[in-house]
């Protein structure tokens, strides 16, 4: 390769990646060549195969800038919550997280490509250890929740928390990629609204709960 400078060199690459991301979204990876990235990028084959050594090499790049974005942009949201069972931070944690999906909705697309295609083998750190990694960020207010009596006898807040955060996510995904189209049937404020009381409350009233409590108690 011709001695450029790290902008220049940068400049091109991040060139290549566009073209890349936007072959790979319209056809799959598979289907994607690197004389289709080359001829899009305007660039030599033999000269994009000096910035990028292989075509999952250039998948990579572009999967791992979106990372460092998205996981930037989740820390602030979760920086941002101070009791993470309380109604307020859910609905809170559901419309940032709208927000997130609808910005960067070419990021999402690629990780179904990568689900497809690779059996999520870029996209999974997403998900590795999920709710460990939250019961580790809110450590604290989990124990204090408990220690009140805030949450249900037996019930993790860690994994309903985690359970909350996937579920806002999966609303978003379906009405912005899978042409949801209000799927639950109520606007987006409407379906947070939903979704927080339902996580917040649950779905069976006072007095089903103690019926089923005093069904229980029977058959034991």
């Amino acid at each position: 390769m011709p001695k450029l400078d790290g902008q220049k060199i940068e400049k091109k690459k991040a060139l290549i990646s566009k073209a890349a991301k936007e072959l790979f979204i319209e056809r799959g990876f598979h289907a994607t060549s690197m004389r289709d990235i080359a001829k899009k990028a305007n660039v030599s084959l033999g000269n994009l195969y000096n910035y990028f050594e292989t075509k999952e090499a250039i998948f990579e790049s572009i999967i791992n800038d979106y990372l460092k974005i998205v996981n930037e942009k989740l820390k602030k949201i979760l920086d941002e919550i101070d009791d993470p069972i309380e109604p307020r931070s859910l609905r809170f944690l559901g419309e940032k997280i709208g927000e997130l999906v609808n910005s960067h909705s070419d990021f999402w697309l690629l990780m179904y490509i990568d689900v497809l295609e690779f059996r999520n083998r870029h996209f999974r750190k997403m998900f590795d250890g999920l709710a460990e990694n939250f019961r580790r960020k809110f450590a604290d207010q989990f124990q204090r929740a408990v220690q009140r009596g805030d949450v249900r006898p037996g019930l993790d807040p860690a994994c309903a928390f985690t359970a909350a955060y996937m579920q806002f996510f999966n609303y978003f995904l379906v009405e912005k990629l899978f042409g949801g189209n209000s799927h639950l049937g109520m606007s987006d404020e409407q379906a947070l609204n939903f979704l927080t009381k339902m996580f917040s409350y649950g779905i069976l009233s006072s007095e089903k709960l103690s019926q089923i409590k005093r069904e229980y108690v029977k058959k034991a």
